[in-house]
Parts: C-alpha cells; sequence; structure tokens
C-alpha cells in the first residue's frame, strides 16, 4: 500500500488541503461538489490504483469543502472563477507540470474552466458526470434540499449512486461529519446557489484542444448522459465511455473500471 500524506499549501488566500501519493506522471484529482464532499470521499478509493498505474496523485479539497478554508460568503464569491483560481494556483504552487486533470461534476467543470484559460498548464482532461444538472431530477432535489441530518445524507449518496451499490454507514458518517464543520453549510448553500446559475459558453468549449474522455453513468439521476454527448459533439478531441448500471460516481461505484478505462485511455491516445 502506498504512503498517501496529507499536505497543506497556500492558494491565493485560502490554505487548502490535499493529499499526494506516488511518483511518475503528475495527476491531480478535482472531486464534485454534494454536501460532505472532499478529496478523500471521492478518490480514497482509487488513489493507491493510480499509483500503481505509474501517476503521481495529488487530490485537494475545494474551497468551501473538507479540511479546506470556507471564506464567508458575504465577503468572498464561490463562484466558478474562484475554483478555476484555486486549480490554477495549486498547480502553479506546487510546480506540478502538465498534469492530467480528473475531474468528477463540479470537479469536471473546474476542468474544463482551466482547460479554456490556462490549456499549457494541463495535459489531458477525465470528465466524469460534467454538465447541468437536471433542476427535477432526485439526485440533484436531495443536494438542494440538504440539511444537517443522517437521512438527508443517506438521500444524497442513495440518489447519486445506483440502486445495486451498497450505501454504507461510514460513507454516510463521514459526509454528514463534514458538513458539520464550522461554516461547511453557509459555503455549500453559496456553492449550490453558482452551480445552479453557470453554464459554459459552446464558443468557450470548442476552443478546448487538449484531449477529453469523458465518463457517464448510464444510471446518472443528477447529469443525463445527453450532457456528456453534448461535450462530446463540442470538444474537439474528445472520446467517451458510458457505464452501465452506474450512477453519478463511477470512481466510487466502479473504481477498478473507472482506473483500468481512464489509465487505457491516457497510455494509448
Amino acid at each position: 500500500m502506498t504512503d498517501i500524506q496529507e499536505k497543506t499549501v497556500h492558494t491565493g488566500e485560502v490554505q487548502t488541503h490535499y493529499w499526494e501519493a506516488g511518483a511518475g506522471r503528475p495527476m491531480v484529482l478535482l472531486h464534485g461538489g454534494g454536501a460532505g464532499a472532499d478529496a478523500w470521499g471521492n478518490w480514497n478509493k482509487v488513489i493507491n490504483q493510480f499509483v500503481e498505474k505509474g501517476f503521481h496523485v495529488y487530490a485537494y479539497d475545494a474551497i468551501g469543502f473538507g479540511e479546506t478554508e470556507k471564506p464567508d460568503p458575504n465577503s468572498f464569491s464561490y463562484s466558478q472563477e474562484a475554483r478555476v483560481n484555486q486549480a490554477i494556483q495549486f498547480i502553479d504552487q506546487l510546480g506540478i507540470d502538465k498534469p492530467v486533470l480528473v475531474g468528477n461534476s463540479m470537479g469536471g467543470l473546474t476542468s474544463l474552466g482551466v482547460a479554456i484559460r490556462k490549456p499549457e498548464k494541463i495535459s489531458e482532461l477525465i470528465l466524469m458526470g460534467v454538465g447541468k444538472p437536471k433542476a427535477d431530477s432526485s439526485g440533484f432535489k436531495s443536494l438542494l434540499n440538504y440539511d444537517i441530518g443522517k437521512d438527508y445524507m443517506y438521500k444524497i449518496v442513495r440518489n447519486l449512486t445506483n440502486e445495486d451499490f451498497e450505501v454504507s454507514e461510514d460513507m454516510v458518517d463521514y459526509r454528514l461529519r463534514l458538513t458539520q464543520k464550522p461554516g461547511a453549510m453557509e459555503a455549500y448553500n453559496a456553492i449550490m446557489e453558482g452551480i445552479v446559475a453557470f453554464e459554459f459558453d459552446d464558443e468557450d468549449l470548442k476552443n478546448i484542444k487538449n484531449k477529453a474522455f469523458l465518463v457517464h453513468g448510464k444510471a446518472d439521476q443528477m447529469v443525463p448522459k445527453e450532457r456528456s454527448y453534448h461535450l462530446l459533439e463540442t470538444l474537439e478531441n474528445t472520446w467517451m465511455y458510458v457505464m452501465p448500471h452506474c450512477g453519478h460516481w463511477a470512481m466510487i461505484e466502479y473504481p477498478e473500471e473507472f482506473v483500468r478505462v481512464t489509465s487505457d485511455f491516457l497510455q494509448y491516445h
């Protein structure tokens, strides 16, 4: 088992918490934006697997999540721009040379934002469940209606995974604890407002030349697979892999398959 180190780095005025492991080709993992999300919860099943494939892995908590700082929304804008700034500053501060960006949902939006603004700083993009959420879906409603409580958190995990996925009490408790941290809910509510309002301009997406690999769960109840089909048609250098019996969290529901197909893409394309 690889030694996974827990560290912090300043990205702008915010102290960012992250995990690091391995040596080799650099890869930065960007987690999604649901209540209780963080780098460890999203990526702990795949970090060692990517290390075994020869990657130097970094996984950080987005601003407002996990152990990263949570500025007061009254004086800080939890916007797409803020998350893109954090990602670029994270790469710059650690001197990471052209990493692969692997982004789930909100993290995928951030990855695309980096590719639009600073394409020369990164190599390929791996994007899962990326696109505007379906407003009336059970998955998105469970995020919007979240209040601190075990039943609320269980509903999120249940709605964002496939019907056969075993929802563990440990996973629910872990995510619940993160939403109980000081400032977490204030930040989360501000983040959700921004995500609801945000949408890319297709002309910006068409300018992305980085190779991209899209992974989408066929049973995703929050972001329909058609959103990835749109990216497939809009981004110039794009491949796509659809996983049956999979919800919004491919890297959690099917970690071995996720690592295998993404690693093969990075090796052969």
